[in-house]
């Protein structure tokens, strides 16, 4: 009894260094990283700059704003989330792609174990992504914004954690997905639908019962958190929801895999 107990935990702790050489030895992440902060930086210097050019030109009535520069942050990240979801997607759809994965279900027969590995080694790797990414958009967006800017510490933090929370659970949910789906272009597809376009077009209809479909929806609810709102789930329940959508689509994707050949 001990000696397999000892031996499933030297299989996963081999197929998370596994998976971690895999992550970092393909061209594509390191294109993804590159071309998120380039759209972040992007993004953070256009809202910046909408920001200073309202407030230098407002109607007759108006009271100019200042924005804490961790808000920057949120408003590119629920742009930027669909690069994030694909760089977490990747990794299992390239495998599937090229047909590495049955070299991988043979290094790692406990099937479990390979979709568990992936998600300890994405895990930390999306939130310091998020962290970055919320971090540049900050900068250049306050930069932009100049004198309307906030740079309180203790608010900017916060934004920060946020944002790199939202992006742990979106690419989490996007590689539970993955596994489902198993072709990049059909787990983008789900992945860009349920965490932008639907919440999206829901969240702008009249009828409550869309509304709150919207909420529950892993985008919405990513919406809901970063901003704050408590119309119609306060941050703390859409944060809740989203920890319970990357953990169903992950759950999801085990049970997937170990039903289905590969």
């Amino acid at each position: 009894m001990s000696t397999a107990v000892v031996t499933l935990g030297t299989g996963l702790s081999d197929a998370v260094r596994s998976e971690w050489t895999k992550l970092w030895s393909v061209r594509s992440s390191w294109l993804n990283l590159a071309a998120a902060l380039v759209l972040t930086a992007l993004l953070g210097l256009q809202f910046g700059f909408n920001l200073a050019y309202t407030n230098t030109h407002l109607e007759p009535g108006q009271v100019a704003q200042t924005q804490a520069v961790g808000e920057f942050g949120a408003s590119v990240i629920m742009i930027v989330q669909v690069v994030i979801a694909a760089f977490a997607l990747l990794t299992v759809t390239s495998e599937y792609a090229t047909g590495s994965i049955r070299s991988t279900l043979q290094w790692t027969p406990v099937r479990r174990n390979v979709v568990l590995a992936k998600a300890i080694v994405l895990a930390p790797v999306l939130f310091v992504y998020g962290l970055v990414l919320a971090g540049v958009s900050a900068v250049v967006g306050g930069l932009a914004a100049g004198s309307w800017a906030d740079w309180t510490a203790s608010a900017l933090v916060v934004d920060l954690l946020s944002v790199a929370f939202y992006a742990t659970t979106a690419g989490l949910f996007a590689a539970g997905i993955a596994w489902v789906v198993r072709s990049t272009a059909g787990t983008l597809t789900v992945a860009f639908l349920l965490l932008l376009v639907v919440p999206l077009m829901l969240s702008q209809s009249s009828i409550r019962a869309l509304v709150w479909i919207a909420a529950v929806l892993p985008g919405g609810a990513g919406q809901n958190y970063l901003t704050g709102t408590t119309d119609p789930l306060s941050p703390t329940v859409s944060a809740l929801l989203l920890v319970v959508w990357a953990g169903a689509g992950l759950m999801v994707g085990t049970r997937v895999l170990t039903k289905r050949d590969a």
